[in-house]
């Protein structure tokens, strides 16, 4: 038992002694601050570059919205399910994941199938500024030297030497807007008209995974409503969309935002994320520019955060400790308890025998002494261990005591308790004391004798305490 003691108390201080460590060696990184050369554009960051205002804007004002913790694949069944199904997705920013071909496929299906696709960025992905209508349309990214040295929190810096930018017609999407603030560094939106029979259109009006020509027979195009994508063969509807890409906003020479129809969906293009973000969301109107882009239709808003890092497929309990001695500390920890369960289930020595366990009781023993005692006519021995127990209860019974008082005088006590007669009283003590000295007896005289100290006993009250 003691040998277990220590080892659990050497495991403790071990334990101590490993927090110890990783606690003196931890050093806790910096928050690094928001920047336009690296910016976090999440609805989670409350920074400058986040989109934390946008986003609870959105819901104090009771527009359904929510954070979409999925990948694309899902936003495609839910399409097709209609249960909880975003009508508008909202991809803001360059994102810490990035898009691969299947999910930049399926995003572009369910926006040929109905939906609106929310894009704000300034150099977004390719595969997302294109359209079924027979027009190309490209960005031209803003080359700015000073990029690196701009505080995104700081306004005069952002928006240095830039006009507001003012709406370009009255639509849907301007409306109640006057003016909206971009950032120094916005792009600006360039469209160009196919001419009649130009075969570089096709391109255009592609969905992700082209079939064969082959294919193509196995449909009539006639037979489809325009722009609309076909499930069996992917492909576009050759007859491009009447409707041409509408400019809202433009400024300073620059097409700020557009959109552009795409199947029975459409692609929503802000060239700035500044108009959107924390920093920038409460300049003139950008924040009514904003409500505007993702509240014209109905149903649920969802905003990507899956491609910013909050992806369902993590641990979040591992993310939240990430980067703290925590971690370092249950690692050892599970080492040290698997160290332990493996040393404890491995003999170092030879087996050693079992111990017999001891079988014989008290009373075994008792009958065994009797026994002897009767064999060997012991019988002064016997009437021994019975007066002397009988006479040590009885002087503290009576309040004498037992080694100074003479069997007379307790006699003539235990007689005055036990209103018995004093005489026989010291006789019977003055017997059992006379056997004890040596004086000869028998069998007969000790059951006698025996048998007289229990009847003192019982009227005197003395109780027996059993023994276990």
């Amino acid at each position: 038992m003691k040998q277990k003691f220590l080892i659990f108390i050497a495991l403790i201080f071990l334990i101590v002694v490993l927090v110890g460590l990783n606690a003196a060696s931890y050093v806790q990184k910096e928050k690094t601050p928001d920047s336009e050369a690296n910016p976090n554009r999440s609805t989670y960051n409350a920074g400058a570059t986040g989109t934390r205002a946008f986003y609870d804007l959105l819901a104090e004002t009771g527009i359904p919205v929510s954070r979409w913790h999925e990948p694309p694949s899902v936003l495609l069944a839910a399409a097709d399910g209609g249960i909880n199904a975003p009508q508008t997705f909202i991809v803001v920013g360059a994102v810490r994941r990035e898009f691969d071909e299947k999910e930049i496929e399926q995003i572009l299906r369910w926006v040929s199938n109905g939906g609106k696709l929310v894009v704000v960025d300034r150099e977004p992905p390719l595969e997302f500024v294109k359209t079924t209508a027979a027009w190309r349309v490209s960005v031209v990214p803003e080359i700015e030297p000073t990029f690196f040295s701009i505080d995104p929190s700081d306004q005069k810096q952002m928006t240095e030497k830039i006009a507001a930018a003012r709406p370009s017609q009255p639509t849907v999407y301007t409306s109640r807007v006057n003016a909206v603030q971009p950032s120094r560094f916005a792009s600006s939106i360039t469209f160009e008209r196919f001419a009649n029979g130009d075969n570089s259109a096709n391109e255009t009006l592609s969905a992700p995974g082209d079939s064969s020509g082959d294919d193509k027979k196995n449909y009539d195009e006639d037979a489809l409503p325009p722009n609309v994508f076909t499930e069996k063969t992917g492909d576009a509807v050759k007859t491009p969309a009447p409707a041409a890409p509408v400019a809202h906003l433009a400024g300073g020479g620059k097409t700020l935002f557009a959109d552009f129809p795409f199947g029975a969906g459409q692609i929503v293009f802000l060239t700035d994320p500044y108009i959107v973000s924390n920093g920038g969301i409460n300049l003139v109107d950008n924040a009514q520019l904003a409500i505007n882009i993702v509240a014209s239709g109905d149903g649920l808003i969802a905003f990507d955060e899956f491609h910013q890092g909050y992806g369902a497929g993590e641990n979040r309990l591992l993310g939240y400790f990430a980067g703290t001695p925590l971690v370092a500390v249950s690692l050892q920890f599970a080492a040290l308890l698997g160290l332990i369960l493996f040393s404890q289930s491995r003999r170092f020595a030879r087996p050693l025998p079992e111990s017999e366990p001891n079988r014989l009781s008290k009373l075994e023993y008792v009958a065994a002494m009797a026994e002897l005692q009767q064999r060997t006519r012991a019988y002064d021995l016997a009437i021994e261990n019975i007066y002397t127990d009988f006479r040590r209860r009885a002087a503290r019974l009576v309040g004498a005591d037992n080694y100074t008082n003479s069997h007379k005088d307790l006699a003539r006590l235990i007689a005055e308790r036990a209103r018995l007669d004093a005489a026989e009283t010291e006789n019977l003590l003055f017997k059992c004391e006379e056997i004890i000295r040596g004086e000869p007896t028998n069998r007969r005289e000790v059951l006698d004798l025996t048998s007289r100290l229990r009847e003192v006993e019982e009227k005197l009250g003395l109780k027996r305490q059993k023994k276990i």
